[in-house]
């Protein structure tokens, strides 16, 4: 585990690992060759995109995702 490697990890708050978690994220999240896809994911991906290239009426908007989860 990596975290067994860097000292001061573990002795932290769980809210710090949070803060932690989310700021490692934040550099890593704009490097997409970064997050590793398996072949299977990748294919999935790509059919699902075909479908949408094909059918984009079946896709949904940020807005309606948000109104179905009830959020704001």
């Amino acid at each position: 585990m990596i975290a067994e490697r860097l000292p001061g990890i573990i002795d932290l708050s769980p809210r710090e690992k949070w803060l932690l978690a989310g700021e490692l994220w934040d550099q890593v999240s704009g490097d997409l060759s970064a997050v590793p896809q398996s072949d299977s994911q990748v294919q999935l991906i790509r059919q699902r995109w075909e479908n949408y290239l094909a059918h984009p009426e079946n896709g949904s908007t940020w807005e309606e995702i948000k109104n179905r989860l009830g959020k704001p």
